[in-house]
């Protein structure tokens, strides 16, 4: 379950959505924030807090990503916010701080596990590719079923070696 502090509204979370679709589909809970302007530091910092302190029927989720697309340095201010800060430092869910573009930098970067260089790549590593996985999966398969043959090939030459050398039972 990934857990989705960012604007309901946006591309962003549309890009987001997409990219996990396409290479693991996940379980996504959206934590509905503003972005920008005066309330948006209360309400991120209290997303943050508020997935780590989850309980009851929605599950708690594994990984949390903030995101926010590119703007002015005046536009992303909430993300420099000491209160964000602070709850990105003691989210006890592992955190991708994927605010702004490529050149874009905020304090919460530094405070996340992992620093994202769009929202897109936030999705990008939150999850590997599915087929990724299951071609690997099928690879460690084969090789496992390899490995069995030669030992019991081996093995059966080895007894057969064995049995030349007893006297024969007359």
């Amino acid at each position: 379950v990934i857990g989705v502090v960012s604007s309901p509204t946006g591309a962003v979370i549309r890009d987001i959505m997409h990219r996990l679709n396409a290479r693991f589909p996940r379980r996504v809970l959206l934590w509905p924030v503003a972005v920008q302007g005066e309330r948006a530091a209360a309400e991120i910092a209290a997303a943050i807090d508020g997935f780590n302190a989850m309980t009851g029927p929605l599950p708690r989720p594994d990984l949390l990503i903030v995101a926010r697309g590119g703007g002015s340095v005046e536009d992303l201010m909430a993300f420099n916010d000491e209160a964000v800060v602070r709850a990105a430092a003691a989210s006890r869910i592992p955190l991708i701080s994927a605010v702004g573009h490529e050149t874009d930098t905020t304090l919460i970067d530094f405070a996340a596990d992992v620093r994202a260089p769009t929202p897109t790549a936030a999705a990008e590593l939150a999850v590997p590719v599915r087929t990724e996985l299951l071609a690997q999966t099928l690879d460690f398969q084969r090789r496992m079923l390899n490995c069995m043959s030669r030992g019991v090939e081996q093995r059966h030459r080895h007894l057969t070696q064995l049995a030349r050398l007893l006297p024969r039972a007359e």
